[in-house]
């Protein structure tokens, strides 16, 4: 069952939607599986700073599945059209704020970034915020809301009081939202999980499909040479391919861009 078209009208129109309990009966395996890519990865959060892993539900192959649950499946599609392309995705134990940012500014194409929560948040304890409308392109130039970053000085309060939504969430619950979005999260604890998928709609276009390689090539500076993992892709169903296919086509140049990451970085991104 997809979204209503009601929702489809919010989500275009304020640039996020929030499923309640949308993977609620499932969330008991998805959290073993977050865990398991961390220790099977030897990464020990010590909470000092955000610890990331990408791609991350790549690393497991039950964990794949979720790119195959019929809900989170027709959520994309709803959103963002049929056919549309896997980008990866990230996961994370936060520590701390995040400042207020959007995942980069598309002009071209569709971007989605769907969330999941593993631990309650409420707005004071690291919810996600987010400022409505933000993600507009028509707006981009033209409304200051996008310089929350630089609320001290432009309207001397802290980021943290810029007004904004607090999207309160259970574990269970999915948050989708634009890429074009400004958010950031504050008062959350050393030890927040958090994962991520992201897509983009199927490029029609040579612009879209510039864009589109132009996101893949971001991915170089977590070191990795290809967008999906082999086992992502060893044991993708035909339907989960479809979601696949048009980033393996194009994703050439990663490889070069990552070694060179690896030549001028420390250490890979944390996000």
């Amino acid at each position: 069952m997809g979204i209503t078209q009601e929702q489809k009208e919010f989500f275009e129109t304020f640039g996020y939607l929030v499923l309640p309990g949308l993977v609620k009966e499932e969330i008991g395996w998805i959290i073993d599986e977050f865990e398991a890519v961390f220790r099977d990865r030897g990464t020990v959060h010590d909470g000092t700073q955000r610890s990331c892993i990408v791609p991350f539900i790549d690393q497991r192959e039950r964990f794949c599945k979720l790119l195959d649950q019929p809900q989170i499946v027709n959520l994309i599609t709803s959103l963002i059209g049929e056919d549309f392309n896997y980008l990866g995705g990230d996961g994370n134990f936060y520590t701390g704020d995040t400042r207020w940012h959007s995942d980069g500014f598309h002009t071209i194409g569709k971007y989605l970034k769907v969330a999941f929560y593993l631990d309650p948040v409420t707005r004071d304890s690291g919810a996600l915020r987010v400022i409505p409308g933000s993600h507009r392109i028509d707006l981009r130039d033209n409304w200051d809301a996008r310089k929350a970053r630089e609320s001290l000085a432009l309207w001397g309060i802290e980021q943290s009081q810029v007004p904004a939504i607090a999207l309160e969430s259970q574990p269970g619950d999915v948050v989708a939202f634009n890429h074009n979005l400004m958010h950031a999260a504050f008062g959350g604890s050393k030890w927040r999980r958090m994962f991520t998928i992201n897509a983009c709609a199927h490029a029609e276009t040579a612009e879209e499909l510039k864009e589109l390689e132009n996101f893949i090539a971001g991915s170089a500076r977590f070191w990795v040479d290809h967008a999906h993992s082999e086992i992502m892709r060893e044991t993708a169903s035909p339907q989960r391919m479809r979601f696949l296919q048009q980033v393996i086509e194009h994703e050439g140049h990663l490889p070069a861009l990552a070694a060179k990451a690896r030549a001028e970085m420390a250490e890979p991104a944390r996000g």
